[in-house]
């Protein structure tokens, strides 16, 4: 169900692709995310889905045979609490590796140092797909 809880933040992320089914598939095996709404017509560029990531974060996705010109993004990024589950349930549903997973210590200027693991997956519909994954201080 298509809730209005989340008031701050980022509504969406868009994706345009070549197979709509395909791509809504993906996401909702791969990452659990939940169908919230869909509309349009069947086999029609106005037909979307819009899918909870977890907690209102949401991605819509249009199929299109066409290739989308306005601008392109780089990567969404999806958290996970289990790296290596999620890097083989992508894989199992579609996706193909980019890079390994990896652990990083990234100091800010304000000298905290972000800690996590990532890696980056090749998503069906050929966006990129990175899994993120909070580690300790003292992860290797």
């Amino acid at each position: 169900m298509y809730s209005k809880l989340k008031q701050k933040g980022i509504h969406h992320v868009c994706l345009r692709v070549p197979d709509l089914h395909t791509a809504a598939n993906f996401y909702i095996n791969a990452f659990d995310a939940e169908v919230v709404a869909e509309w349009g017509a069947e086999g029609k560029e106005d037909h979307a889905f819009i899918l909870d990531l977890g907690t209102g974060d949401f991605l819509e996705i249009f199929g299109s045979p066409e290739p989308f010109s306005l601008g392109k993004w780089q990567h969404v990024a999806i958290w996970t609490d289990n790296m290596e589950a999620a890097y083989e349930k992508a894989i199992a549903n579609g996706a193909t590796v980019a890079t390994q997973p990896a652990i990083s210590h990234i100091p800010t200027r304000s000298g905290q140092v972000v800690h996590m693991k990532y890696g980056f997956l090749n998503a069906p519909g050929g966006e990129t797909v990175e899994l993120i994954q909070d580690v300790d201080a003292d992860a290797h």
